[in-house]
């Protein structure tokens, strides 16, 4: 379970950290050690911030927020990868009726 991933993860820390932050995305968990908690909760703040601006930025409603232009290449790899993700999705969600459907005759 990730609960009991979790607290392993704990008991391995490398020397001079004391907590973990975990970032899970598109079929991929990633632990992070640091220093301390409140370091832990910096970074989970920040990406947290971070998601929400690009959310604001998608709707349309950051007109007059600077954004630097080498990090729409990351929002473009990000939404590639989300496109690719949804397609392999629909291709199996179809593969999978096809193969219910030939089942039932």
């Amino acid at each position: 379970s990730d609960i009991g991933d979790f607290k392993i993860g704990l008991d391995m820390l490398p020397e001079g950290c004391d907590a973990l932050f975990v970032i899970s995305s598109i079929g991929k968990t990633q632990y992070f050690a640091v220093e301390s908690r409140e370091e832990a909760m910096t970074w989970v703040n920040s990406l947290r911030q971070m998601r929400q601006d690009a959310i604001t930025r998608n709707m349309g409603h950051s007109k007059d927020i600077p954004y630097p232009d080498e990090w729409k290449s990351f929002d473009k790899s990000a939404k590639r990868l989300r496109d690719q993700k949804t397609r392999i999705k629909s291709k199996l969600d179809a593969m999978n009726t096809k193969e219910q459907e030939m089942r039932s005759l």
